[in-house]
């Protein structure tokens, strides 16, 4: 028989009459590159680039296979002539674009991508691209070969029939089908078998392909070294030998144009849809662990608020003994002034310094060592809580916000630049809450504590700034009805009169220093009331100041995310009525070419 030819597949990939198809398509492939840029998906965001800049181009015709299955035989015996270099060891490093030109010539597009011109009219129409071999001890030329397979319209997996679908081609195959790309499998070097032996190893590839991949592949066996002795003229009987010729009447004639139109079309669809399926994928689980620590950090709120509560309530109980203390001073005072305000005392009360010395020593003495050490300790309650409450808050945040689990899983679910911001935002919480802690003066804050609150009991009765301590308090407050009843004892010249003046005195001493004592016990609660509270306020402001960075952190990224997701779910839905649409026109240009 004759030589064959490969037929001219005729016509222009693109119609112009699909451009705004086309440029819908670039827009939301434009809109993914944004999403993938944003995201810090840079390999992603690179192979967009270059679906995108491929949308215009010729139908990519990609063969792939293992390098010694007969790769680069099956591409001359396509091309009629020696253009690859055939050999039993890996021999290409990069990938060659072969195009049509009217001289033969190569050029370097990039360090892996070379283009290869020659005056073959099938290049009119389709570029045929030829991968390095896969499962080589190069694995360079595994991940080159990877690299290009998005931008691929059709797939052409070259397998050899004495090891058909090997474990690597099949894990091959899916990442192909990862892609989804349409796959046409040609299976190599049937001169080396029997027809019965062709036939069952093609059924083989056929069940396995089905079972273990989940589809029905196309299968062509071929002897591509028989074909091109066949079309070099050396061997012209080994033609139909070679099965090649089934195999050539799809390229170029069952894949017709309107066919090639789809899948070109369609292509780039299926690796923008694989692309959007990873980064929702990564949006979820991020969005899973944001609320995640969105509903730890309202739990550490809620436990602020508890610890608030219960802590306001457990100071009660020292509220409760101070007004008891003032209530025993009251009681103690009256009893003085009810035993010493007598005219067998008038020596004690014509000096002003004695009565007040004996008044400090029989009332106050004991009574001020008694409210002292119950002010210390409820001071000290204070500190102490508000230390465990940095402690405990820290723990929870350590082992619950931060989980060492999460470690090995998120930064595979969702980006390691994520997971970094994330640990770097908590790393320098936990450094300044320990710090926080660990410089916490227990004697310093005990005493600013205190202080605050003599300055509070201080200006509610009306005292400057100089004055010092309860001792002090107590003695002015109690100066008023001494100067009283001691400037009358001086007064009185008369011994008699002293009958009818001492006990009307000595009634509205009490009466005084029962309405004293009694402001006294009143501006004490509120005066310890109102500096607890705001002691524990602090506190806990302190705590939720020191996680904010965080919040603000997870608020910030879950808006972020939120609104990606959003941005994803609409282009996501638009890829999908763009494929329908290109279906619906292609199939309908298709039955405009049959009838006409």
């Amino acid at each position: 028989m004759d030589k064959p030819n490969a037929p001219n597949a005729g016509g222009q990939i693109v119609d112009e009459q699909l451009r705004p198809l086309i440029e819908s398509e670039k827009l939301l492939l434009k809109q993914l590159h944004e999403l993938a840029i944003a995201g810090g998906h840079t390999e992603d965001a690179r192979r967009l680039s270059d679906i995108l800049a491929g949308v215009d181009e010729l139908f990519l015709l990609v063969i792939v296979g293992e390098f010694n299955a007969g790769k680069s035989s099956f591409i001359n015996a396509l091309f009629g002539h020696k253009t690859r270099v055939e050999g039993p060891v890996p021999v290409d490093d990069r990938i060659t674009i072969m195009r049509y030109g009217e001289q033969t010539e190569d050029q370097t597009i990039s360090a892996f991508v070379t283009e290869s011109r020659a005056p073959i009219e099938f290049l009119r129409d389709i570029a045929i691209v030829d991968t390095p071999g896969t499962n080589s001890v190069i694995r360079q030329h595994q991940e080159i070969t990877e690299d290009f397979i998005p931008r691929a319209d059709l797939v052409l997996f070259i397998t050899s029939i004495d090891r058909p679908l090997t474990e690597s081609e099949r894990q091959f195959l899916s990442y192909i089908q990862h892609w989804g790309k349409k796959i046409v499998i040609v299976l190599n070097k049937i001169d080396t078998k029997d027809d019965a032996e062709i036939a069952e190893v093609t059924q083989f590839v056929d069940d396995k392909c089905r079972e273990l991949l989940g589809f029905k592949p196309l299968i062509f066996p071929v002897a591509a070294k028989l074909a091109l002795s066949a079309k070099l003229g050396s061997h012209p009987r080994d033609w139909s030998r070679s099965r090649f010729e089934a195999l050539e009447d799809y390229i170029f004639h069952t894949l017709s144009e309107g066919e090639r139109l789809r899948l070109k079309l369609l292509s780039p669809l299926d690796s923008a849809n694989t692309v959007a399926d990873k980064l929702s994928a990564e949006y979820g689980s991020k969005l899973e662990l944001l609320a995640d620590d969105s509903t730890k950090i309202a739990r550490i709120e809620d436990q602020l608020q508890t610890a608030r509560t219960e802590m306001q309530s457990n100071f009660q109980k020292f509220i409760l003994q101070v007004d008891g203390h003032v209530i025993e001073l009251r009681d103690r005072g009256i009893d003085f002034l009810d035993r010493h305000m007598r005219v067998r005392h008038l020596n004690l009360l014509r000096s002003e310094s004695q009565f007040r010395e004996a008044f400090e020593r029989e009332v106050l003495a004991a009574w001020q060592r008694e409210l002292d050490q119950t002010l210390n300790e409820s001071v000290d309650w204070l500190v102490r809580n508000n230390m465990r409450l940095w402690n405990d808050t820290l723990e929870y945040f350590n082992t619950q916000v931060r989980k060492t689990e999460y470690d090995s899983q998120v930064v595979g679910r969702v980006g390691g630049q994520f997971v970094y911001e994330r640990e770097e935002v908590h790393a320098r919480i936990r450094r300044e809450a320990e710090a926080r802690v660990s410089s916490l003066d227990h004697r310093e804050e005990c005493r600013r504590v205190i202080n605050s609150a003599l300055g509070a009991l201080q200006q509610s009765f009306g005292l400057g700034a100089g004055a010092v301590g309860l001792g002090y308090v107590l003695a002015t407050i109690f100066t008023t009805v001494a100067l009283d009843v001691t400037g009358i004892a001086a007064a009185t010249v008369l011994f008699a009169a002293s009958f009818f003046i001492l006990p009307y005195k000595r009634r509205r001493a009490t009466e005084e220093f029962r309405a004293k004592t009694e402001a006294l016990r009143g501006e004490l609660r509120r005066a310890f009331e109102t500096e607890s509270n705001r002691e524990i306020d602090r506190a806990v402001d302190n705590v939720r100041g020191a996680l904010e960075p965080y919040t603000r952190f997870v608020r910030g990224e879950r808006a972020k995310i939120e609104e990606r997701s959003s941005i994803l779910v609409n282009t996501r839905e638009r890829l999908l009525v763009l494929k329908r649409e290109i279906e619906s026109v292609v199939a309908a240009d298709s039955k405009a070419s049959m009838r006409s």
